[in-house]
């Protein structure tokens, strides 16, 4: 079983992530989430949203510039100042919050129309529990009959995909990709452990020329076959109602890159 870092997220979106093509292809799917947000909550102008784990606010200014009444929250403060930027400069009021995503009571319960964590920003955390009790603080802070967005990877697509059989330890897959497109190389290398369903995620610059490596960052996050979100959804008090597997809410099948599924607060609770 590999090393896993803790924390990541404080330090996984540097300029090591921003200056490969990750970044670039981020930008380009940004509207395409805000289509598919749209079209699988059916949500109106004017409806109140929350963007989990907003990072930098690469959703959360389209979300905005959509009609929505957007507010971001993420526990790194440079990055929500980062997205504070981004919205000055779109010309977008959005509001951004510090907090833990496992404790949201910084934010009114039952005040939000609809939730959306959306690039696989769910998993994080080491145990189970945890990640339950991100769920059980979003669907306090939804409406009754309110809806949630979630959009991870597909964890039986991922190993669907050409790869070492085994990595370090018998219990692993390992997949590797090169990309240049930036001018620079950037390895890809994503471990996937099958004890934990966990990915240890590391992108890694380097020359091939001289030879020299640059920096490289990691991330390691839980990734989840649909029974498996569906039955967390569940126990959160959420009811699924809706499974798709790309962001042209095509049908979801074993082979769709994203796991998106969409869950409802019950309506008559108060």
């Amino acid at each position: 079983m590999a090393d896993r870092p803790t924390e990541w997220w404080s330090t996984f979106f540097t300029d090591v992530y921003t200056g490969s093509d990750l970044e670039l292809r981020d930008a380009a799917t940004a509207e395409a989430m805000v289509r598919c947000v749209t079209g699988a909550l059916d949500l109106k102008p004017g409806a109140a949203l929350l963007d989990l784990a907003c990072g930098t606010g690469r959703h959360s200014v389209p979300l905005g510039a959509a009609g929505f009444r957007v507010t971001g929250v993420d526990l790194m403060e440079p990055y929500l100042e980062q997205g504070r930027e981004r919205a000055e400069r779109a010309g977008q009021r959005v509001s951004f919050v510090q907090a833990d995503m496992r404790d949201l009571s910084a934010l009114p319960e039952g005040s939000f129309d609809a939730v959306v964590s959306l690039h696989t920003s769910f998993g994080f955390f080491d145990t189970e529990e945890e990640n339950l009790a991100v769920l059980r603080e979003v669907r306090d802070r939804l409406t009754p009959g309110g809806r949630l967005l979630i959009d991870v990877m597909n964890r039986d697509w991922f190993l669907t995909q050409s790869g070492e059989s085994f990595g370090t330890a018998p219990e692993e897959f390992v997949v590797r990709n090169f990309d240049s497109s930036t001018g620079t190389t950037y390895l890809y290398e994503e471990r996937f452990d099958a004890l934990t369903s966990r990915i240890t995620w590391n992108i890694q610059a380097f020359d091939p020329a001289s030879g020299t490596v640059g920096r490289s960052v990691t991330a390691d996050y839980r990734v989840y076959s649909a029974h498996e979100l569906t039955a967390l959804l569940t126990r959160a008090g959420l009811s699924p109602d809706g499974l798709h597997g790309d962001y042209d809410l095509s049908p979801f099948h074993i082979h769709s890159p994203h796991l998106i599924c969409t869950a409802a607060r019950p309506a008559g609770e108060e």
